[in-house]
């Protein structure tokens, strides 16, 4: 026996209610699935959940941003990432404007900030692989900082290792001159000159 109409409509308010709740609760993950779903129809994004911005183009990153590839900004005009940033493999943000990190930041990859914009790294930062600061104008590494291959620091102005410094591999000066190195750091590998 079909329905009254007036129950119909007494029956569907409540579930739009409900739906429209439900969207306001996950439309901050939705928006940034959205966009990495968005940039794949733009040749930006690949089945394997990589995602490469080109140089010329201008966005805004969705907050937060979950990639399950790599994330290339190479050569980026972006000015700032998003609060939230997960990288499933490497960050490259190599010659970007970028000019510091998101405090939540979780790569599992290498982090490559040759030539970027970066002015100091965020105390406490772990990176999984290799961290390159080649030709930045950083002028100090924060403490408590991870790295679980290998420091690249080339044409940097860094001229201290901080307390508690952990590299799993070896370290790169390319002629940068270290003055102080405090005691409690500690290098799997060696320091290269």
């Amino acid at each position: 026996m079909p329905m009254p109409l007036q129950n119909l409509t007494q029956c569907v308010k409540p579930i739009a209610t409900i739906a429209f709740a439900s969207a306001l609760l996950i439309s901050t993950n939705v928006c940034a699935n959205q966009f990495v779903l968005d940039v794949k129809l733009l040749n930006y994004s690949d089945s394997y959940g990589n995602l490469r911005i080109p140089s010329s183009v201008q966005l805004d990153l969705p907050d937060p941003l979950n990639v399950k590839g790599n994330l290339n900004l190479e050569k980026s005009q972006l000015t700032r990432l998003p609060r939230s940033l997960t990288v499933g493999g490497n960050l490259n943000l190599a010659y970007s404007q970028i000019m510091q990190l998101p405090r939540k930041l979780k790569v599992k990859g290498y982090i490559n900030l040759a030539h970027s914009k970066i002015q100091q790294l965020n105390n406490g930062l772990q990176v999984v692989g290799d961290l390159s600061l080649m030709g930045t104008t950083i002028k100090q590494l924060p403490p408590y900082l991870y790295v679980g291959g290998n420091l690249y620091l080339a044409h940097t102005k860094i001229t201290e290792l901080p307390e508690y410094l952990t590299v799993k591999g070896n370290i790169y000066l390319g002629g940068i001159k270290i003055q102080k190195m405090a005691e409690t750091i500690n290098i799997g590998g060696n320091i290269y000159q």
